[in-house]
């Protein structure tokens, strides 16, 4: 069989990817018989292996007990899942999803606890088309702002404060459609019981 050639240095996913097949080969699997074992096929095995599919948790979870790897494929899709984030964010959006009380301060951009799904998308795919991100990368970043935002849709709902700078509201993102959209969710959300917002003059 001819495999494709990996370069785990160009992305998490093919890091991923590339210690599989190593870690799959040392145990003299082929990729059908590694699927046999945690539930895939070999194709599905190989799209992983090239990049052609990302893993999942579940996926990653069978894969480290299969090989008798602890944790580390887990780890290693913790590292896919949240490539494009900041380091320690997530554990922030963690802590984010429980507080009872937070405080937030806007420059230039809205919030992501403010952003529409269409004005965090027009953001991600700006970040894109200037190369400082991948598509699915940007993928990421919405799926995470539409989590943080759920996170907080709860029995016990925490005060927000939100103060934006001017800027955040002058400064168009996405065109007019985005824009308007964006207007009403913050009276929107300036209306609900457990939120103040406020726009500081620049």
């Amino acid at each position: 069989m001819n495999l494709k050639e990996l370069n785990p240095d160009s992305s998490p996913q093919a890091a991923f990817g590339a210690k599989l097949r190593s870690v799959q080969e040392k145990r003299g699997w082929t990729q059908e018989e590694l699927g046999e074992r945690i539930g895939y096929s070999g194709k599905h095995i190989s799209a992983i292996e090239t990049g052609r599919k990302s893993p999942t948790r579940r996926f990653s979870r069978s894969t480290d007990q299969a090989l008798g790897t602890g944790d580390e494929f887990e780890r290693e899709w913790r590292e896919i899942r949240h490539g494009s984030l900041l380091e320690g964010f997530p554990e922030f959006v963690n802590y984010e999803g429980r507080a009872d009380k937070i405080r937030l301060y806007g420059v230039g951009v809205m919030p992501g606890l403010l952003q529409t799904p269409e004005y965090a998308a027009a953001l991600a795919e700006g970040a894109v088309k200037r190369g400082a991100i991948t598509p699915d990368q940007a993928s990421e970043r919405v799926s995470v702002i539409a989590e943080r935002q759920a996170a907080l849709v709860r029995t016990t709902q925490p005060l927000l404060l939100m103060v934006l700078d001017e800027s955040c509201v002058r400064h168009p993102i996405g065109g007019p459609e985005v824009m308007n959209a964006q207007f009403d969710r913050l009276i929107e959300f300036a209306d609900q019981p457990n939120t103040i917002l406020q726009i500081a003059r620049s």
